[in-house]
């Protein structure tokens, strides 16, 4: 019989906010193969980003030096529900701690001519190749 140590602190409504972002984007990974729940998908994920801004106003509310290093850090242009897609996925296969430094769209050069399954291909041996 296990006594409890001390009693479990309050979460703070930033502690809140992000436990429930976190629990729409883990219900919401499973259904992302799924066409036919695309609209459902969305709207976890767009649920789950104002949650994420929500945790984000009420800790820069409680913390303003630490909320702006934060912001500092992560440089996006992408949605932040792409982001918190890109951050659950990350978690699920690192499965060690780390930490999303930035996230960004990567924009390719639009050229007409450009064969993707061939440049797909070259990547594939590439990657196939010992790196000595």
């Amino acid at each position: 019989m296990s006594r409890p140590t001390d009693p479990p602190e309050e979460l703070t409504p930033a502690e809140a906010n992000l436990g429930k972002a976190l629990a729409l984007i883990h219900k919401a990974l499973p259904r992302l193969d799924d066409p036919a729940r695309r609209t459902e998908v969305q709207k976890a994920l767009s649920k789950a980003a104002s949650l994420i801004d929500a945790a984000r106003a009420a800790h820069a509310g409680s913390a303003p030096e630490a909320a702006s290093l934060a912001v500092q850090d992560v440089s996006t242009s992408v949605p932040a529900e792409i982001v918190a897609v890109i951050a659950a996925a990350v978690s699920v296969v690192i499965e060690q701690p780390h930490r999303l430094v930035s996230v960004q769209q990567v924009l390719l050069p639009v050229v007409p001519h450009l064969n993707v399954w061939a440049l797909e291909g070259r990547t594939q041996i590439f990657l196939s190749h010992r790196i000595r």
